[in-house]
């Protein structure tokens, strides 16, 4: 097994010299116990093809199909394409400059997701991650016991944007950019959820999708949303990372919430951002 270095902050582990073409099941397990102890790590220097990066996806669960086919990688449907280019359409550019968990709008939601990166602007471009296990464990005891057990129902683009978020509900999209994207029913999720591979419990999809809390009323349930999200967001819970390029970036869905900041969409080489994502549903298959 390669270096293993904490990061800067709370949480996250980067484990530099990692060559992922040549990980045997050992260093499998042992990289997926870094991964759900230090809910981030950082793979530095791949070098991957489309291929490489696919097939290293695979080992840790069944690849999420997005929603929005435009954004899929044509040769590679695995792979979501994020840019920052000019011919993204304006209406969905900053799309996930608000806190959520990847899929949380789907009935089975993405465990793990994974950033490859190619381009890095030289200013900004940073991803934010909330550690929704360590907000959980600091939270009041009898404020716990209220809220386990408790629904929330999420959609896409259904949640109440913060005050410093930027979130795009999905009926305001024009028509035209809308087209190729399957939007799901409404699902309900757990409002703290137990981890399949720990068993800790933490608070879950707080951001972006959850736009009520089963058996609540309206009011009371978006206050204790907002509520909860503010705690989880504090600046002791929060880590930032800059993608790099070359850099492999993986999370776990189960523990932390994400999101962008706000990124200005030039075709300028200094200022580029273009990275790859891999999200996946299930456990490392490597575990059983």
């Amino acid at each position: 097994m390669s270096n293993q270095v904490r990061l800067p902050g709370p949480f996250g582990l980067c484990m530099p010299g990692t060559d992922i073409g040549k990980l045997s099941p050992s260093a499998l397990r042992g990289m997926a116990d870094s991964l759900f102890s230090h809910r981030i790590l950082v793979l530095p220097g791949q070098e991957l093809t489309s291929d490489d990066y696919v097939r290293f996806g695979r080992l840790w669960g069944d690849p999420v199909l997005l929603i929005d086919q435009k954004s899929r990688l044509g040769s590679h449907p695995e792979i979501i394409v994020q840019s920052n280019a000019t011919r993204v359409a304006p209406a969905i550019r900053n799309v996930a400059a608000h806190w959520h968990c990847d899929s949380s709008y789907e009935e089975i939601p993405a465990t793990i997701t994974m950033l490859y990166g190619e381009k890095a602007p030289l200013l900004g471009g940073e991803t934010l991650f909330c550690d929704l296990v360590g907000a959980y464990d600091a939270l009041p005891l009898d404020l716990r016991d209220r809220i386990d057990g408790l629904s929330l129902r999420h959609a896409v683009g259904a949640a109440r944007a913060a005050d410093d978020e930027y979130l795009i509900p999905f009926d305001t999209v024009p028509q035209e950019v809308r087209k190729g994207v399957t939007i799901p029913d409404p699902v309900v999720h757990p409002l703290v959820r137990t981890h399949p591979v720990t068993g800790r419990k933490g608070l879950y999809g707080l951001g972006g999708t959850p736009f009520a809390v089963v058996g609540m009323a309206e009011q009371e349930g978006a206050a204790l949303i907002a509520d909860l999200k503010r705690h989880a967001t504090q600046p002791r819970f929060v880590q930032s990372y800059k993608l790099m390029p070359n850099d492999i970036l993986i999370w776990d869905n189960f523990s932390v919430m994400h999101r962008a900041t706000m990124i200005k969409y030039s075709d300028e080489p200094a200022e580029a951002r273009l990275n790859y994502r891999i999200s996946l549903k299930g456990l490392p298959k490597f575990l059983s």
